[in-house]
């Protein structure tokens, strides 16, 4: 592990539930994921600590829920609030929230799993990027977004040093309020880019295959009358799905943009 904190449960008003399959719906929006989180923690935690009721409740929950957008990936119908103001997502079954017993095999995932298992950006991001991505996403929705999307992270970065002609310590923008703020902005495209759609069969640069499988996309420039740009990367992270050359265009531009606003920031 690349990084000195644990990722999930990081504090300063980060937490994660995406290896519980909270982004993997069709409509993965804020509101959305917000309204069944919710759902999730009304239903679960007032439940006496007993297996017996919490597989009751898994069950009941799975078979309400809208079909998963990557059928291959569980989505645990434990993870919920959980903080009296609902802004800490994380494990209703954990021994930390139930008070002492453990609840985990109640879910999706066998508890040896949930207290094993460790996402891909514990040992792709450096622990600088980390922090980077910590301070600027300071909620369970964008954080979670942000910190799984590597691609994302290290594509934003590299634009960066492109445009600054140099290499960018993560340090620096964590020093300067004013570049910390533009790299929140720019991260925040996760959520706040515009012309995407909010039902759309991807999420970032990734769609279903015929077996339900995560399967990378790509740009087909030759259709798109369009020469590959270092943008392109964070293009497709970002969800979009460009049908012409304007469209890509219009894409690239907002990135451009928010790139530029951190390195004028950093240099400022």
């Amino acid at each position: 592990m690349s990084v000195s904190f644990h990722l999930c449960q990081p504090g300063r008003g980060a937490s994660c539930g995406a290896c519980c399959g909270l982004y993997n719906f069709r409509d993965h929006s804020r509101a959305t994921l917000t309204e069944r989180l919710a759902a999730q923690t009304d239903t679960v935690r007032p439940l006496p600590k007993e297996p017996e009721a919490y597989q009751a409740a898994a069950r009941a929950l799975l078979e309400a829920r809208t079909p998963p957008l990557f059928p291959a990936v569980r989505v645990c119908p434990l993870l919920g609030f959980l903080d009296e103001e609902r802004t800490q997502v994380g494990c209703l079954g954990h021994p930390k929230v139930t008070g002492g017993v453990d609840l985990r095999d109640c879910g999706v995932y066998r508890a040896d799993i949930c207290e094993t298992f460790t996402w891909p950006s514990f040992t792709w991001l450096t622990d600088a990027q980390a922090r980077l991505i910590q301070a600027a996403c300071a909620d369970w929705y964008l954080y979670g977004l942000v910190l799984t999307d590597v691609e994302f992270v290290r594509g934003c970065l590299r634009l960066l040093e492109w445009d600054l002609a140099g290499p960018v310590d993560p340090e620096a923008l964590l020093a300067r309020p004013e570049a910390l703020e533009a790299v929140r902005q720019l991260f925040a495209l996760k959520e706040t880019a515009p012309d995407r759609g909010t039902h759309a069969a991807v999420f970032g640069r990734f769609t279903p295959d015929t077996e339900g499988e995560p399967v990378s996309r790509t740009l087909d420039y030759a259709a798109l009358g369009a020469r590959a740009a270092p943008e392109d990367e964070v293009v497709l992270c970002l969800g979009y799905v460009p049908t012409g050359l304007e469209a890509l265009t219009r894409a690239r531009a907002l990135v451009r943009a928010h790139v530029r606003a951190v390195a004028l920031a950093l240099g400022a």
